[in-house]
């Protein structure tokens, strides 16, 4: 008896989800180098407590020595406290754009992790199902012999665990780069608010 047509379709239609997976796959592990090496060194956390030293000693010209040298999200965001007009709400509020402007772009490409962690398992969870309709109904039909519906079976079930292997590493990776991005802005906001308090605030009160 002649395959129907149908199931033909729906086997074609699991080899499409695995090959999405696998495409999935590949640009989860292409973000996930461009944000490590756009990370490294750009959001280093020991530089937030080099500069909150210098604020501390009251070292303005060290501190400003810092800011300049420095390659981290944290120097930059002290350059643009110590470049912005005199005044704390002026100085807030230079520093918060420029924070607003790193972060959406430190965050480029987490969306799309956080996205293939939610969906990449409901996808092989699709070509799972699939893959067993497609065993039953040849199965059904008795025209596959059953060493080739146990293989299909197989088939369908590595669709699940590819859809996990592509989940999995993209939530962690997520959490990671997500936290540093977090940490090191909230450090920065930290510098800010010290540097606010011990050279433009002081006597105020």
């Amino acid at each position: 008896m002649a395959t129907p047509a149908w199931i033909l379709v729906i086997g074609f239609a699991t080899k499409v989800v695995l090959v999405l997976l696998l495409f999935l796959s590949i640009w989860s592990v292409a973000i996930v180098v461009d944000r490590r090496k756009r990370l490294r060194e750009y959001v280093a956390g020991d530089e937030a407590a080099k500069g909150r030293e210098l604020i501390r000693a009251g070292d303005a010209a060290g501190l400003r020595a810092w800011a300049e040298k420095g390659r981290t999200l944290q120097a930059a965001a002290m350059r643009e406290v110590l470049e912005a007009p005199q005044g704390a709400e002026a100085i807030a509020y230079a520093q918060r754009s420029f924070l607003a402007d790193e972060r959406a772009e430190l965050s480029k490409g987490l969306s799309v992790l956080a996205t293939l962690g939610s969906n990449a398992p409901f996808i092989g969870l699709f070509g799972t199902v699939l893959g067993i309709i497609q065993s039953f109904g040849a199965l059904a039909t008795s025209s596959a012999a059953m060493n080739q519906v146990i293989f299909s079976l197989a088939e369908a079930l590595i669709a699940t665990a590819i859809g996990l292997f592509v989940a999995i590493p993209a939530v962690v990776a997520y959490n990671y780069f997500s936290n540093r991005v977090k940490n090191a802005i909230a450090d920065a906001e930290s510098l800010r608010d010290l540097y606010l308090s011990r050279f433009v605030l002081k006597g105020r009160a």
